[in-house]
């Protein structure tokens, strides 16, 4: 639909969700693919996209987010919406952080006692709960209308079988959730009558929810990541986030992203330095692929014992784990620094101190190579969908909750590349708006 065609009718987006409907199924006939259903034995997600199959799947979001808006009419969309989105959030984070997902077996049923014992929560609790998240498809009565038994349905089952998909959502109503909701408190306190959005780490929504209370004294989510927790529950937000980077890894095919990033094999036998490279998923796969790499993998200490636990007997040699924060001058002399996923999450400022620590140990024709998310999908083609482009408003969002930054176009990564040092020659960069990825590289010419 054209941006200026404000007056569909419903009988007209009916007909456009039929036709991208039969078409997107068509295509995945066509591939092969298995589509998915609401039943519990449905595949997780669709298993390949092509750009005809993403792009039509997209459409049709649009399409019927459309048809429902006027199916309702403008006022009671809107008052619907606002009724259902927080108790639609704290049911599926109540399910999420208490486990219902593994309390009903995916071939079978359980009654509400199964699941109050599970979660250790009373049973009205549980009962309502399921009830709400049945509304959403989370769950469905093995029996209807009785409300004794429940079962799997395919959104469940994937929360049940995703150890990713369940750090996702830890991540993103859990950890992001709460300064997101005093966003408004943050504006009136900082941005208010100000010509610009701070970009003081200390004055984020983060940092205003994270000032005492419930949720301790944090600045960064880092801070609140690395510490937060007691005895068994020490480090639990730590291993989802690395259990939610693992699987942004499989959502955004980033291992193929960053297999093909450079021709790793003519750069001959090299050391690669991986910043922030978490608990080391992406050089593993970097170095089976390449066995002419050497790959030091930095992070934080809480990533040290993760890296081992995953790290492959016949990789040891090849691949290590060194403890190092980015904002510190970089320790290892290497051929190649990657940073990836990394800027994203921090502004302009701290992004170019990140890429200065680097000079310490750069050589003339050291390479950089740079993935990170391309979060405004405009700047390539403002006739995308709308959903793609929600895509990255939303991340744009939460990066302003979080950090006081910004999901970037690649205009401004390169601008931030040449404010850090302009030295920096940046050679090559590769941008597709339908996997939100960008490469750049970048060599040292100093």
């Amino acid at each position: 639909m054209a941006a200026s065609d404000l007056k569909p009718t419903l009988s007209g987006l009916g007909a456009q969700v039929k036709e991208l409907s039969e078409t997107l199924e068509r295509l995945l006939k066509e591939n092969s693919i298995e589509a998915p259903t609401l039943a519990a034995d449905s595949p997780i997600n669709i298993s390949k996209y092509t750009s005809e199959i993403f792009v039509t799947k997209q459409k049709l979001q649009d399409s019927m987010n459309d048809l429902s808006i006027i199916s309702q009419g403008p006022s009671e969309s809107v008052f619907n919406y606002c009724h259902n989105v927080m108790p639609d959030a704290a049911a599926l984070n109540i399910m999420n952080r208490f486990d219902f997902w593994s309390a009903v077996p995916l071939d079978g049923s359980a009654s509400i006692a199964d699941i109050a014992k599970h979660t250790s929560l009373p049973e009205e609790v549980v009962q309502r709960v399921i009830e709400h998240g049945i509304t959403l498809r989370y769950f469905a009565y093995a029996k209807p209308p009785l409300a004794s038994r429940v079962q799997h349905t395919s959104r469940s089952a994937a929360l049940l079988k995703s150890s990713g998909l369940r750090a996702l959502t830890d991540s993103c109503i859990e950890l992001c959730g709460p300064p997101m909701m005093i966003m408004p408190e943050a504006l009136e306190k900082y941005a208010v009558g100000k010509p610009n959005l701070t970009k003081n780490m200390k004055e984020t929504a983060f940092a205003l929810c994270h000032s005492g209370g419930n949720w301790g004294n944090y600045v960064t989510p880092w801070d609140y990541i690395e510490n937060d927790g007691e005895g068994e529950k020490k480090g639990w937000l730590q291993r989802s986030f690395n259990e939610w980077m693992q699987y942004i890894k499989e959502i955004f095919n980033t291992n193929d992203v960053l297999l093909n990033a450079i021709d790793w094999r003519a750069a001959g036998e090299v050391k690669v330095v991986d910043i922030g490279g978490s608990g080391g998923h992406d050089s593993f796969e970097l170095a089976k692929s390449y066995p002419n790499l050497n790959i030091v993998v930095q992070d934080l200490r809480e990533c040290g014992p993760i890296f081992e636990k995953n790290v492959p007997t016949d990789l040891k040699s090849r691949v290590s784990f060194r403890e190092h924060s980015f904002f510190n001058p970089q320790p290892v002399e290497a051929d190649i620094y990657l940073i990836k996923l990394i800027l994203h999450d921090w502004p302009d400022k701290e992004c170019i101190d990140i890429l200065r620590a680097l000079r310490p140990s750069l050589k003339p024709g050291a390479r950089i190579v740079f993935v990170d998310y391309v979060g405004k999908q405009a700047e390539f083609d403002p006739n995308l969908p709308r959903s793609i482009h929600q895509f990255g408003t939303s991340t744009d969002l939460r990066m302003m909750a979080l950090f006081n930054c910004q999901e970037r176009p690649v205009s401004a990564w390169k601008e931030i590349f040449h404010k850090a040092d302009e030295r920096f020659d940046i050679v090559r960069v590769d941008a597709n708006p339908l996997t939100f990825l960008m490469i750049m590289e970048a060599i040292w010419r100093g």
